[in-house]
């Protein structure tokens, strides 16, 4: 009799949560709040910094206590981790002569409270040729009402530009 309760409550949840379910198509195609849109403000902002090789706006954007991670598949299966400070990756001695271009598009964002996370693809091309695409991972942290990039990490996959680029090149952020 127990046995049979729960399964009667259990179906029941399961058509609740069914029902409340909304379609993937019935989800906005623009921002759903004003955090979302900030966090991808700062998100299309750092792109246009590392586009820019614009260093100390790269570190404006981002808490210096924060880490980088870049994860590289190898040819034998595993995987190289890079890990590296915030401030490393914005100091003036890693300026260089080459132009780096990144450039994303259906970003998943996430929102608690004063903290955020932005997944989404990416391409990332030296000196105006892809050089790879991959998988970004951002984190931020909202202070004194600014959301800034408090971690990253992405993975990359120089042979998954073809599975990864969105259909739609309008799509692509920030903007050219």
């Amino acid at each position: 009799m127990k046995c049979t309760i729960r399964w009667i409550a259990l179906l029941v949840l399961l058509a609740a949560c069914d029902a409340a379910a909304v379609p993937e198509s019935a989800a906005p195609a623009v921002p759903q709040s004003e955090d979302e849109a900030a966090v991808l403000a700062t998100m299309d902002q750092m792109m246009l910094a590392i586009s820019a090789n614009d260093l100390q706006g790269m570190a404006a954007l981002q808490t210096a206590e924060g880490m980088t991670y870049r994860a590289r598949a190898l040819e034998n299966g595993e995987m190289d981790i890079v890990a590296a400070p915030n401030a490393y990756r914005v100091d003036s001695a890693r300026v260089g002569e080459r132009v780096y271009r990144e450039r994303y598009w259906s970003p998943t964002v996430m929102i608690r409270g004063s903290i955020a996370v932005v997944w989404t693809p990416y391409e990332f091309w030296i000196d105006g040729e892809t050089s790879h695409c991959g998988i970004d991972v951002f984190d931020f942290i909202k202070t004194d009402g600014v959301w800034r990039i408090s971690n990253s990490m992405w993975t990359v996959e120089p042979d998954a530009c073809a599975e990864l680029r969105p259909e739609d090149p309008s799509a692509i952020r920030p903007a050219p």
